[in-house]
């Protein structure tokens, strides 16, 4: 995870892929549990914390409790909760390709909050490229067929986008304070505690415990949790825990292109989702507000933040 700090534009780059990629099991999940999103979520963190627990009892890794941590660490677990309600709540009702183009307005949210909160001032030629990203989002998400559907997901995926950016403020709030691995664990823990308990409650009240653990026997279920739990939300959440700490809020944000870029051709490529000249036309400009951003940074040499965190050391 070292590299991330020596080279945030690789760590970037790869956990924005991760979590692209990340939209198809997730989609699959959504229709394998009938949308029991309370389900789909307790699994997942549940598989996040069994791996984080035995890596540190093999003594690979090091963590703080969350009585070390305090109070500090609730807002971090209040919006990561919001995120994944609105987030696995949306991708029930939209397409799972222009769901992450919907997210894709994080970096613009992110910027704009950055402001007042951490006086990161982008340049106009820095806005005018996260408007240009931020107008191929909506050519995008304007293009759905499922006209029924799309206003109730879109607004839910929308709140998802505020929740993600309010999420990336208070991790660079506390990234003094708490090392990259310890908030992954933190909201871990808070996810699988909350709709655990909401997915145990539901069942004992319909008198269904056993559904419970239906989906341990589909090995298709199995495999997307997995996929789901490593890669992102472990690997890629510790990544973007180590890229908000050590970048400002607009360059780390505006990668979110590429997780967007990663989603659609992902479902158009495996989920047969539709793909013409709209939607590339939007990813081109997505993707041009990226490179735009980025450039401007670099040429103005405020590309790294001055805020770091102690990374954590996987051996």
């Amino acid at each position: 995870m070292k590299f991330a700090q020596t080279n945030p534009i690789l760590g970037a780059i790869l956990y924005n892929f991760l979590f692209g990629i990340s939209y198809l099991p997730l989609k699959i999940l959504t229709a394998r549990l009938n949308g029991d999103t309370a389900l789909l979520i307790a699994l997942r963190f549940a598989i996040c914390l069994v791996i984080l627990y035995a890596l540190k009892h093999t003594g690979r890794i090091h963590l703080r409790s969350l009585r070390d941590m305090g109070i500090s660490i609730l807002p971090i677990c209040i919006f990561q909760l919001l995120n994944g309600f609105f987030e696995t709540t949306g991708m029930c009702f939209y397409p799972s390709g222009k769901a992450s183009v919907v997210l894709a307005l994080i970096p613009l949210i992110t910027t704009l909050l950055a402001i007042p909160f951490f006086h990161e001032k982008p340049s106009a030629g820095q806005f005018f490229f996260i408007l240009l990203s931020f107008l191929g989002v909506f050519i995008v998400a304007g293009n759905s067929e499922d006209k029924a559907a799309t206003v109730w997901g879109f607004f839910l995926l929308l709140m998802a986008a505020f929740m993600s950016s309010s999420l990336n403020l208070c991790i660079r709030k506390l990234g003094n304070h708490l090392t990259p691995l310890d908030i992954t664990y933190a909201m871990s823990f808070a996810m699988f505690a909350i709709y655990g308990s909401i997915s145990l409650i539901k069942h004992l009240v319909s008198n269904e415990l056993t559904e419970l653990f239906r989906p341990l026997s589909d090995p298709v279920i199995i495999g997307c949790l997995l996929a789901l739990s490593i890669g992102s939300s472990l690997y890629a959440s510790a990544l973007r825990n180590v890229i908000f700490t050590h970048m400002t809020m607009a360059t780390a944000s505006s990668f979110s292109g590429i997780s967007t870029a990663t989603a659609v051709l992902t479902g158009v490529i495996i989920l047969r989702e539709p793909f013409g000249f709209r939607e590339f036309f939007g990813l081109v400009l997505v993707l041009l507000g990226i490179w735009g951003v980025n450039a401007l940074h670099h040429k103005n040499g405020r590309f790294s933040s001055s805020h770091h965190s102690p990374l954590f050391h996987l051996h």
